[in-house]
């Protein structure tokens, strides 16, 4: 059976991606074939395609985290998924597909009220801010935290899932999107115009129980300074390993393993850990599924709403990248494959 899909074929720029149709073959037993209706377009697909990400794939690779769609073929011994059984999966790469084979332990099966492109558009981004917030911060209700880039697609999901668990969030922002954190329950604090240490610490009892950084580099440090006895720094990206859009290699490479940049704080108990999902799955096993289907559970109940910003298809894959490159979207971009 053929399958199209996006490969990066070179490390650089957006001329590296082409479309290419290659046979898919039979799922073996355990293995589920799933026909992919939308995947998600993230900030790391940028940054594995710039080579930014240490250890990452080598071309030629398929980029994608998060898809939704639908059982085509079982493989043998696969008993808790039927055909056309709509599903949705985090993946390391090769979202970016009409048709992938997985083991059905990576799926987890959607309501039928939920739609592909939505529940490709909560499962990267509203997994990963349940597992911080919940798995690793352990944040309780009535305590304060502070999310940067609360504006963005994993922030967006960290004021939802914090509004939801009656937590106080602050969110830094630019003052054009003052009004994103607004509306989904946030603090809005302009991180151009405003010192968010001073802004914290303003703040009856100068502190938070734990701030979320996915920028890296030295700004790690500065988030450390607010927080309160006890409190975590959860660490989960670099996006400062882009400058103007080229690659800061030593942000990347330090900001991503910790390095010099992530300090590691023992006074009053506090503490930073960079989080990866993957990691997490090995320490945790039964996280992953778990995980996955509450999130959907709470988009099937329209307890969570992501903004979806564009939905593009699937050979418009390197102009969906462009749009994030530029920061000229709101919400979520999906890729579709019909």
């Amino acid at each position: 059976m053929q399958s199209r899909h996006v490969s990066v074929t070179r490390i650089g720029g957006l001329e590296n991606m082409a479309v290419r149709t290659e046979e898919v073959a039979d799922p073996g037993p355990g293995e589920v074939l799933v026909r992919v209706a939308a995947a998600g377009v993230s900030y790391g697909d940028l940054l594995l395609r710039l080579g930014v990400i240490p250890f990452g794939p080598k071309p030629p690779f398929t980029p994608g985290f998060d898809i939704a769609g639908e059982v085509e073929r079982i493989g043998p011994g696969v008993t808790e998924f039927a055909v056309g059984q709509p599903v949705a999966a985090l993946l390391k790469v090769g979202g970016y597909a009409e048709r992938v084979v997985l083991p059905a332990s990576r799926l987890v099966a959607l309501p039928a009220t939920v739609d592909m492109v939505e529940a490709a558009a909560v499962a990267l981004n509203y997994f990963i801010a349940h597992q911080m917030l919940h798995r690793i911060a352990k944040v309780d209700a009535g305590q304060r935290i502070l999310v940067h880039g609360a504006s963005g697609g994993v922030g967006i999901a960290f004021l939802q899932l914090a509004q939801l668990a009656g937590i106080e969030c602050y969110g830094t922002a630019s003052s054009a999107k003052r009004e994103i954190v607004t509306a989904y329950g946030g603090i809005p604090i302009d991180y151009r115009t405003e010192d968010f240490v001073r802004v914290i610490r303003s703040l009856p009892g100068g502190s938070v129980a734990a701030v979320f950084d996915p920028i890296g580099g030295a700004h790690f440090n500065r988030s450390s300074k607010v927080l309160g006895r006890g409190g975590i720094m959860v660490a989960y990206g670099q996006s400062a390993a882009l400058v103007d859009n080229r690659p800061n290699m030593l942000i990347g490479a330090r900001g991503m393993l910790g390095g010099i940049f992530l300090p590691k704080i023992v006074p009053n108990g506090r503490r930073t850990t960079f989080y990866n999902a993957w990691s997490l799955e090995k320490s945790e096993p039964t996280a992953y599924r778990s995980d996955l289907a509450e999130v959907m559970r709470l988009l099937a109940d329209r307890k969570i709403t992501p903004p979806v910003a564009k939905t593009m298809p699937l050979d418009r894959a390197a102009d969906a990248q462009l749009l994030l490159e530029q920061g000229s979207v709101r919400g979520k971009v999906v890729l579709t494959t019909h």
